[in-house]
């Protein structure tokens, strides 16, 4: 029986489908992070049903009988970077060395380009022989992102606590404020602002748009992330003279993993750092989880590898390095030229 290839849209897919795709994919995620946890399949049908309004992400997937033998698809914004697709092709390690990955690629890169997705790119463990792979194709390293985890059985939280004491005392004319999803609409406009500042941090030599926060898309991402079974925390620091967001970090805990938990931004507006606050937001947010959420066991977080001043706050608090991966991009023509598809 010769492979077929099929357009997948996971908001309305088969339950069969998408059975068959988690399958495949827990054999990838082994791949790229070997005897980590997997993805419940719950979590993550629930992860490819209920994606953003400002977001689409086509899938393409190769059948084989019953089972899907390989994969590829794209992430793509909106809203920004209307120039800009992430994307992926997989196949399963039993059926390489067939064309499949030439096969599957041909769909992605023909949506690309006409979505105007003028520029491509992917991410892959550094290091990796498909690197070489990648540089023939004309896609250059621009961005090294690294995976770290955080423990909660080697935290020190006599640390936790002194950096929270050590804050109240050096950041005095400041306030932390608890929020849980769905922010207060008395905070959200402000909160929205003090998310921009996630546009200082590294980008390397990774092309995009500057970051677009609008309570519209934020309350779309706190109804799809409650559809996904995840509760958004944020702690925010406060300037108490002028009432200013100055500071915050935010996690999502996974009801369906409660032994996790997702790190998302923590930013310090530039005005208001070497206080202390990035250390305090992120303290009393272990602190916080430690005490309502006692079945966590990990956090994970992604930062840059050039992101120092994040860095050395993880690594204080005993994040250990789990991964490290390239994010490779390119001209989108240019490489469906070289790879033929």
């Amino acid at each position: 029986m010769s492979p077929q290839i099929e357009f997948v849209d996971t908001r309305v897919a088969p339950e069969q489908t998408l059975e068959a795709l988690h399958e495949l994919n827990v054999i990838w995620d082994d791949e790229v992070l070997p005897g980590d946890p997997p993805v419940p399949l719950a979590q993550r049908v629930v992860d490819w049903r209920y994606l953003l309004d400002s977001e689409g992400s086509p899938r393409w997937v190769m059948w084989k009988g019953p089972d899907i033998i390989a994969t590829s698809g794209m992430y793509v914004d909106l809203v920004q970077n209307l120039e800009n697709a992430f994307g992926w092709v997989y196949v399963h390690p039993q059926h390489r060395g067939a064309g499949h990955g030439r096969a599957i690629a041909k769909p992605l890169f023909e949506a690309a380009e006409k979505d105007g997705r003028t520029r491509f790119a992917c991410a892959v463990n550094h290091g990796a022989v498909e690197e070489a792979l990648l540089s023939r194709a004309g896609l250059r390293s621009a961005y090294r992102e690294k995976v770290s985890r955080l423990d909660f059985r080697t935290v020190d939280w006599s640390l936790m606590e002194t950096w929270v004491d050590r804050a109240r005392e050096r950041a005095a004319d400041y306030e932390l404020l608890f929020m849980k999803s769905p922010v207060d609409d008395e905070h959200l406009e402000a909160f929205c602002r003090l998310m921009l500042v996630m546009n200082t941090a590294p980008r390397e030599d990774y092309v995009e748009d500057e970051e677009v926060m609008t309570p519209e898309i934020w309350r779309d991402l706190e109804t799809k992330m409650a559809a996904r079974g995840r509760e958004i925390l944020t702690y925010v620091a406060r300037h108490k003279p002028s009432g200013r967001f100055a500071g915050y970090t935010n996690v999502a805990y996974k009801h369906l993993q409660p032994d996790m938990i997702e790190q998302w931004d923590t930013g310090v507006d530039p005005a208001h750092r070497n206080l202390g606050l990035g250390r305090w937001v992120k303290a009393a947010m272990a602190l916080e989880l430690r005490k309502t959420y006692p079945d966590v066991r990990r956090i994970d977080t992604e930062n840059a590898g050039s992101n120092a001043p994040m860095l050395s706050i993880n690594i204080e608090m005993g994040f250990k390095p789990i991964l490290v991966q390239n994010v490779w991009q390119g001209d989108t023509a240019g490489v469906r030229e070289a790879l033929s598809v």
